[in-house]
C-alpha cells in the first residue's frame, strides 16, 4: 500500500451522496481526516468490492455523507435516528469479522 492506514479506528463504513441521485454505501480504509474531509482506500462502492491492494485512494467530504434522512425509507437507520449522520467509525478487526 502506498499510504498508511490510521492507526485509531482506521474503517469508516458510510452512506455517500455524491452526484447520485440516491446515496451509495462506502467502506472506507482511513489514511487521512479532519473535520470537512476523509481519505482512504474505497474498499466499497456500492455493490462493487475490492480488495486493499487495488483499491482506489478516493476523497470525501464530510458534508456530503448522508443523514438517516437521505436514506430509502425502509432504511433502518433512517427509522433510528433521522438526523444523525450514517458515518461509522470501526476497528480494523470489524472488516475481518463482519466483511466489507
Amino acid at each position: 500500500m502506498k499510504y498508511e492506514i490510521q492507526k485509531n479506528l482506521p474503517v469508516a463504513r458510510f452512506w455517500y451522496k455524491g452526484t447520485h441521485t440516491h446515496p451509495v454505501r462506502r467502506t472506507v480504509l482511513v489514511t487521512q481526516s479532519d473535520k470537512d474531509h476523509i481519505q482512504g482506500y474505497e474498499l466499497r462502492n456500492g455493490n462493487l468490492v475490492r480488495v486493499a491492494s487495488k483499491a482506489p485512494i478516493k476523497t470525501y467530504s464530510r458534508s456530503k455523507i448522508a443523514k438517516g434522512i437521505n436514506l430509502r425509507a425502509d432504511n433502518p437507520l433512517r427509522r433510528k435516528n433521522p438526523q444523525k449522520s450514517t458515518l461509522i467509525r470501526k476497528p480494523l478487526i470489524n472488516i475481518i469479522e463482519s466483511g466489507v
